[in-house]
């Protein structure tokens, strides 16, 4: 896990996944099970070479409720 500079939240372990359905599911997973207090963050992102696009991100909020947001 990772604490960003410009966020509050932890960011989830990076997770090999073979598509973008798969990464989804992953992120929610990592985050619904995690403890309220972590307020963990969880990205679906896309590798293509040296470019990397996060595609969906998930996360508690400060009141424990779970935001998903689909980003392009």
């Amino acid at each position: 896990m990772e604490m960003h500079r410009d966020s509050p939240k932890v960011f989830s372990a990076e997770v090999p996944c073979t598509g973008l359905a798969a990464a989804k599911e992953a992120a929610k997973k990592l985050v619904m099970s995690a403890p309220p207090k972590l307020m963990l963050q969880a990205d679906a992102c896309f590798r293509n070479r040296n470019e990397v696009r996060t595609k969906y991100r998930c996360w508690m909020n400060e009141r424990g409720e779970f935001q998903e947001s689909a980003l392009v």
